[in-house]
């Protein structure tokens, strides 16, 4: 798909990625795994929208999550801002990314009525060699990335841990309704 659009300016018609001419409007995209260059990209450019006026980012979400430690990156950068940061899932925010959309600003957490959440106990996906000493050490990052995880999306809808990690001890996939009642969103959007 051509993402190239035409945009007149004082030196004549110019093409523009429409990515590109959003996020000069304050309006950014993860539709991707959350990797580090992705990460870093995202909180830059929040940093640099928050550094020249403090009115609303909106980040849209259509992910399957991703990294942690790259996730975090950005719920970081989300709470260091002044800037409210409006989200909105629209198609998918999966494992990690549902906390990207639990982190907006309270009142500006949206889904659109098709997509889909899903929350659950993080993955380790990444194969490691390592002796037993590394892979106890690795465990418990692992379970302390998690503690952390779950500790943000206790504060994001207003719920103990506990409550947190016996709801999402397995993965579950919400609609919506569900992560509207959850407290995972404020509102539903759909149709006009």
């Amino acid at each position: 798909m051509n993402t190239i659009i035409t945009e007149t300016t004082e030196h004549g018609e110019m093409p523009v990625d429409v990515f590109t001419k959003l996020a000069n409007d304050r309006i950014l995209f993860i539709n991707d795994q959350v990797d580090d260059a992705i990460a870093a990209d995202i909180s830059a450019t929040i940093l640099l929208k928050d550094s020249e006026e403090t009115e609303k980012i909106t980040l849209f979400l259509n992910t399957e999550g991703g990294d942690i430690r790259s996730i975090f990156m950005i719920y970081d950068m989300m709470k260091m801002v002044e800037s409210p940061i409006e989200t909105v899932c629209l198609g998918s925010a999966l494992g990690e990314a549902a906390l990207l959309l639990a982190a907006g600003e309270l009142g500006m957490r949206y889904a659109t009525k098709n997509s889909i959440i899903s929350i659950g106990q993080l993955l380790h996906d990444h194969q490691i060699l390592s002796d037993l000493s590394d892979a106890k050490s690795l465990l418990e990052r692992k379970k302390q990335d998690n503690k952390e995880f779950m500790e943000a999306l206790a504060k994001a809808t207003k719920k103990s841990l506990n409550q947190v990690m016996k709801d999402y001890e397995r993965k579950k996939f919400l609609t919506p309704k569900q992560a509207l009642q959850y407290g995972l969103i404020d509102g539903i959007i759909g149709g006009k």
